[in-house]
């Protein structure tokens, strides 16, 4: 709970001082508040209605004879809810030490940086879990697993996930995005398919390190491809490094995605809902003293839920056609 008597300081000149390390640390290349943007409210939990599609994909009769009544039907709707749990973390900056190596290293900028970044990275963590939820959303299969590069057939799984959201939620093609673990991007974009058109193309292309992903969005007659291409290290402190991709290696998503500040009512995949409650940026940074260790204490805080709002806006692809 945050409260007045915590005594700890809103602190903007680190907040400043960490996004220029953005870059460094891989927050610049997270996809999160993309593919779940962000929705701020004033109320840390809270319900919201929603219009139900059930009752708009039906087709009634309009006609009407002369002396009859109207044609009348009815629409339903239902309830939504979420509730934004804290996600925080601490370095303490010993006094002694800063003093120290003050000429070397500024030990609040660095920790600032870090802490910020870690409260990102749980984020990434947490919109990737909730998007690729094989309890959720059911997967299909690509027609050809994306890795055999040289039958894939990515267009034909494009062209089947783009009709069933098109009929789901009435979405044009041109709107909507592919989400992809890096790995099946680097699959996609080296696919015989994807080369061969696109040289017809563009004679500059002629090798597959040329093909950016907004000209295979092209091709594939989206709007955009999201990559996940960020990682972390899941061993123990002392362990050898075991990498893990936080978006995976298997599924890719096309989905309808919203925008940071759309009207909640907007069709989208979903929201990363986000309390605002003393906290003015996405991550807040703060600093209070801990005289007992005489050490500068560094905290980097947010209150989210990452809520799936319309799973009928996403189509989960198993890149790998093994579901």
């Amino acid at each position: 709970m945050i409260g007045p008597e915590s005594g700890a300081t809103l602190r903007s000149d680190l907040r400043d001082a960490a996004h220029e390390f953005d870059q460094e640390n891989g927050i610049a290349t997270l996809i999160g508040q993309r593919v779940l943007p962000v929705y701020d409210t004033p109320d840390a939990e809270g319900g919201y209605p929603v219009v139900r599609r059930d009752g708009m994909r039906k087709m009634p009769e309009t006609g009407r004879a002369p002396g009859a009544g109207f044609n009348r039907g009815d629409w339903g709707w239902g309830r939504d809810s979420y509730d934004c749990i804290e996600n925080a973390y601490e370095i303490p900056c010993d006094r002694k030490q800063a003093a120290k190596y003050r000429r070397w290293i500024d030990y609040e900028i660095e920790s600032a940086m870090m802490a910020r970044a870690i409260i990102h990275w749980r984020h990434e963590i947490r919109v990737a879990a909730a998007v690729l939820n094989t309890s959720t959303f059911t997967a299909v299969n690509a027609a050809v697993a994306w890795a055999t590069v040289a039958t894939s057939t990515p267009l034909a799984d494009i062209d089947a996930g783009a009709n069933v959201l098109e009929d789901a939620v009435g979405v044009p093609r041109e709107q909507l995005s592919l989400i992809l673990p890096r790995i099946q991007w680097q699959y996609l974009r080296n696919s015989d398919e994807v080369l061969e058109v696109l040289k017809a193309w563009d004679s500059g292309i002629q090798r597959r390190e040329a093909i950016k992903n907004a000209v295979v969005a092209a091709y594939l007659g989206i709007k955009e491809i999201l990559i996940g291409r960020s990682s972390y290290d899941t061993a123990n402190e002392g362990i050898a490094e075991s990498t893990a991709q936080i978006w995976g290696v298997r599924y890719g998503m096309l989905a309808k995605l919203g925008a940071t500040g759309m009207p909640l009512k907007t069709l989208c995949l979903g929201r990363t809902m986000r309390w605002t409650d003393r906290m003015p940026e996405f991550v807040t940074l703060e600093s209070y003293g801990e005289e007992g260790r005489d050490s500068e204490i560094v905290r980097a805080r947010q209150f989210t839920d990452e809520v799936i709002v319309c799973d009928e806006a996403g189509y989960l692809i198993d890149c790998t056609a093994a579901s």
